[in-house]
């Protein structure tokens, strides 16, 4: 990996290669054959072919999917940026609309961004696949990103939350993942039981991630966060009548009988051995015992040991979202516009430092070690 990291000089971090993309199709009303001539740009390809590298994904693969005709056709479509498209045939990765001022912040802070993900396997930031440009025929440009997948398409989810810490504002709006509704700060009403030892590294890749975004000048990125209710696990209905912990589902091995469903429940090492492996992703199916509460309870820290708080287990997937937006002179006067009107510390747009340290509190509370029996 060193090699790798080696090869890359400045002049590839600010490279672009440029060419035309030609489509051939039939016209299904009139039968005539249509032309479609796309120019396409691909900014900084040796990096992000190393970043494909990194999760094991072919550059060829990739080219393959994201220069399809029926993708390219699809995102070049006029209309708001920030429009997400699933891939239908590959579930690896999602694409989103850019402003061009959204495309510029990513391109400089890539190289950092690049060797923080090789520093951190464990990063809960999105992992970017590629920016590019595209202008179809006679139309305008539009600047897109791919990014990796961070909800399951083959797994229904619970429910699903776009969380920034924040609560001016921040309740539920029409926006969907998978034809799941996303749901925000205000609607949430969770909090979930890890390992401790699963939790204090979780908290301190959560505080790596900030302080990377931090020192890049950037804020009002997000937590989305998926929850898939775990059918194969039980769990008594209470708090208090503690099962085997977050890591004791069973391991799904072909030569697993049922007189062996006593020993799979993982030791000490065997979670040591877990959370220090290099390609650990924190937020692909994290066993967790989720417990319903409130936000009232969230911000006091009180929660309650009641019998009646509804708890279950659960797979959480989990990243850092939207990492694009700097504190810019806009920001800096919405920030003092809705101070006057609402306590500062409740808004999203602050300062970098003041997002990060908020957004740390805020998923300490979220993520609660599991107590011990």
């Amino acid at each position: 990996m060193e090699l790798l990291q080696e090869e890359l000089s400045p002049d590839d971090f600010k490279a672009a290669k440029t060419n035309c993309i030609k489509y051939t199709r039939q016209d299904s009303m009139h039968g005539a054959y249509i032309m479609n001539d796309f120019e396409w740009k691909h900014y900084s390809p040796a990096v992000f072919r190393r970043l494909l590298e990194l999760d094991s994904i072919s550059y060829d693969d990739y080219l393959l999917t994201i220069c399809g005709d029926d993708t390219l056709r699809e995102v070049s479509l006029p209309g708001r940026h920030g429009r997400v498209y699933i891939l239908p045939g590959d579930k690896r990765f999602v694409i989103r609309t850019l402003r061009k001022s959204e495309k510029k912040v990513y391109l400089e802070m890539l190289p950092n961004y690049y060797r923080h993900v090789k520093k951190y396997g464990a990063s809960l930031l999105k992992r970017l696949y590629g920016l590019h440009v595209i202008r179809p025929p006679g139309g305008i440009k539009v600047y897109f990103a791919v990014w990796a997948t961070v909800m399951p398409l083959e797994l229904c989810l619970y429910k699903c939350y776009d969380l920034k810490g924040s609560s001016v504002g921040r309740t539920c709006n029409k926006s969907q993942v998978h034809d799941t509704v996303i749901l925000k700060d205000l609607d949430f009403d969770f909090c979930f039981y890890l390992d401790p030892l699963v939790r204090d590294r979780l908290l301190a890749q959560i505080k790596y991630d900030c302080e990377f975004l931090e020192g890049e000048g950037i804020m009002d990125y997000s937590l989305l966060l998926g929850i898939h209710l775990d059918t194969t696990r039980s769990l008594e209905g209470s708090i208090d009548e503690k099962n085997s912990g977050s890591f004791n589902a069973k391991r799904q091995t072909d030569d697993t009988s049922e007189d062996d469903e006593t020993s799979s429940e993982l030791t000490l090492a065997d979670i040591c051995d877990l959370i220090d492996r290099p390609d650990l992703k924190f937020g692909d199916r994290l066993p967790a015992r989720a417990v319903r509460t409130c936000r009232n309870e969230m911000e006091s820290r009180s929660y309650s040991s009641s019998r009646t708080q509804e708890c279950f287990n659960v797979l959480l997937f989990f990243g850092i979202i939207d990492f694009c937006q700097n504190y810019n002179m806009k920001k800096r006067i919405e920030h003092a516009c809705k101070a006057m009107k609402y306590d500062s510390k409740s808004i999203k747009t602050v300062n970098p430092k003041a997002y990060s340290s908020r957004f740390q509190e805020f998923l300490s509370k979220v993520f609660l070690p599991e107590e011990s029996d």
